[in-house]
């Protein structure tokens, strides 16, 4: 059944108990993904859930991370065994194929009033016994869909010259691979990938490890509908926050913001060297002189070019370390119900702004519009706690006839697309 968690909202948890034609891998009748009978994106049998806590985590906590699949932890108390592989008079038993309906790589969604804030599959069950008198205790460990492609492999070819965008298309049509095509939101890319061979037996995921590499966008699958999405190098974002944080009590109020201000986020020479290429090499001689050398080196580029190997190095040249807002957390017990819902419907790629006041120095105020990179729930009786994960983008402003301010067409202030 729904549960009606204090003070945030009422969370569903349902899990796929194996009918309709949705595709899980390895399962004797619905591990055929033949677009047909079973699909990815398919119908399935959902079954409800009640749980004691979840926590998942999707995205990154820093831009230079790598795309990894997001990770769900679900833990439930089971006294009628419901959860317990060994009982076939489970309700979610599947009896046609004689096999536990909750097994592993059965989808698995999480809502929250009706909208879905995490869509993935189990991966793993563990399931405590803990005596005979006490009550069985399962984990659930799921993961989304980018764990699919980190377990499938592609088979040597070599692709043509392409953008990022279109080479991530051409992995997804791979026939090992078989994403259907209803199921992405892929946006044209910045970058020309070359036609460098892919090895036998390569990593569908770790394929696009280096996709993103080169575009350094963003790569994710998003909750709402499992799509997977493709964005390209970030760029410009025009100001249009989705949640505005404050501690004075104007706007959604936040339980802590984090500052990032360390030898960590400088990078004063960076080098590219793409496949067959001559390594491109920036750098910042001040910020050199200032902090030593902080280095990153970036070897077997899917780039096509030497120039777009220079380009990417001055992307990813910061010279200087500066104070950041780099995460965010607000528990739902302290928000209107309309700041828990614009709360619980931020996404990877979206804008918020972060206001902090201080009673002494100056400023007294720092404000900052920051992009979500990452996002992670922690849900309980005790009430629903996010945290977003952010990174600085150089915000410009939509253009506004005759307004003082952003009246002026320059380089904070853009015609809107």
């Amino acid at each position: 059944m729904p549960s009606p968690i204090i003070t945030g909202g009422t969370v569903t948890v349902e899990l796929d108990v194996g009918f309709g034609d949705g595709f899980t891998l390895d399962d004797a009748q619905q591990g055929v993904l033949d677009n047909t009978t079973f699909v990815l994106d398919g119908v399935d049998q959902f079954a409800e859930i009640t749980v004691q806590a979840i926590s998942f985590f999707r995205g990154k906590k820093s831009v230079l991370d790598s795309i990894a699949p997001g990770r769900v932890t679900i833990i439930a108390q089971d006294p009628t065994r419901a959860f317990d592989p060994y009982n076939k008079a489970s309700i979610y038993y599947d009896e046609t194929d004689d096999t536990p309906g909750l097994s592993p790589l059965r989808q698995i969604k999480i809502s929250r009033n009706s909208d879905v804030i995490f869509r993935g599959r189990v991966v793993n069950f563990t399931y405590d016994y803990v005596g005979p008198k006490r009550i069985p205790t399962v984990t659930i460990i799921g993961a989304d869909d980018l764990f699919i492609l980190s377990n499938s492999f592609i088979s040597a070819f070599t692709p043509s010259a392409e953008l990022s965008s279109a080479r991530l298309t051409t992995i997804l049509d791979l026939a090992v691979v078989g994403w259907p095509a209803g199921a992405r939101d892929i946006t044209t890319g910045t970058t020309t990938l070359g036609n460098y061979a892919v090895a036998e037996g390569t990593n569908a995921l770790q394929y696009l490890r280096q996709i993103d590499e080169a575009e350094r966008g963003r790569l994710f699958i998003r909750a709402s509908d499992g799509d997977i999405v493709f964005e390209p190098r970030i760029g410009n974002t025009l100001s249009a926050p989705s949640v505005t944080f404050s501690d004075d009590g104007t706007n959604t109020p936040y339980r802590e913001v984090f500052v990032d201000f360390s030898v960590d986020t400088v990078l004063n020479r960076v080098t590219v060297q793409r496949t067959g290429g001559t390594a491109q090499t920036a750098t910042d001689p001040t910020s050199i002189a200032a902090y030593f050398t902080q280095a990153e080196t970036i070897t077997g580029s899917l780039l096509s070019t030497d120039a777009q190997a220079l380009t990417l190095a001055d992307y990813l040249l910061s010279g200087d370390p500066e104070p950041r807002f780099s995460g965010v957390t607000t528990f739902f017990g302290a928000l209107t119900t309309a700041q828990k819902n614009a709360v619980a419907l931020v996404d990877i790629g979206d804008t918020i702004s972060v206001k902090r006041t201080f009673t002494t120095g100056s400023p007294l105020t720092v404000t900052e519009e920051l992009s979500v990179e990452g996002i992670e729930h922690q849900i309980d009786l005790r009430g629903e706690t996010v945290t977003f994960y952010t990174a600085p983008t150089d915000i410009v402003y939509e253009f506004e006839l005759d307004d003082a301010v952003f009246g002026i067409l320059d380089s904070n202030n853009v015609l809107a697309a």
